[in-house]
């Protein structure tokens, strides 16, 4: 991350994204909304980028049933400040990214495949071949395993995208893995919490 100080108070102007999560009353077979999630979701992050993280899946294939998924959610805790999770093959997570004004994120390589969509401002991905391209409002993003760098070319304006992140093998090209290459953490921490700074 482009900025030094990890202290700084973490708040976004896009504002605080809220999680309405369903399920059954057992009573009625009825649905409704689940109540022991908390609806407004805590951010985390380093100065210069904040992160919401909205659900987590930490099997395949897995079960709502019982609300044993909701059950291992709320196992997990949350990230810790200035650390980052990437799900492990199995695993999803559906996360919002929230960037400042010229904030960048150094190459890097995750073991997941990424979907993602601009939802505010616009930030330039570029690939470890020299190869760019700008995400605007509604534009998405497959990202599967690629090194890759992230930049809010804006002067003035934060961005967002949001992504659904799914674990998954190493790509392998001609027979070699392209693993995990977070190097802000120092070291492989594919499942775990790495460092953002």
């Amino acid at each position: 991350m482009s900025s030094d100080n990890a202290e700084e108070p973490i708040q976004s102007p896009l504002g605080t994204p809220n999680r309405y999560t369903t399920t059954h009353d057992h009573s009625t077979k009825k649905s409704i909304f689940h109540r022991s999630l908390p609806e407004t979701l805590t951010p985390y992050g380093a100065a210069g980028m904040v992160v919401f993280d909205s659900y987590k899946t930490f099997t395949h294939p897995f079960t709502m049933s019982d609300e044993n998924d909701i059950a291992k959610l709320q196992s997990h805790p949350p990230s810790a400040p200035n650390t980052v999770w990437f799900p492990a093959v199995g695993e999803s997570l559906l996360r919002y990214c929230d960037w400042a004004p010229g904030e960048t994120i150094a190459f890097h390589r995750t073991e997941t495949l990424d979907l993602g969509v601009c939802v505010a401002g616009s930030m330039e991905l570029t690939l470890d071949s020299g190869e760019m391209r700008v995400l605007r409002v509604g534009d998405t993003i497959v990202q599967r395993g690629t090194m890759h760098a992230w930049r809010n070319p804006s002067d003035t304006e934060w961005a967002r995208v949001i992504f659904f992140l799914l674990g998954a093998e190493p790509v392998r090209v001609e027979g070699k893995p392209m693993e995990e290459d977070l190097p802000w953490s120092g070291e492989k921490r594919h499942g775990e919490q790495a460092k953002l700074d």
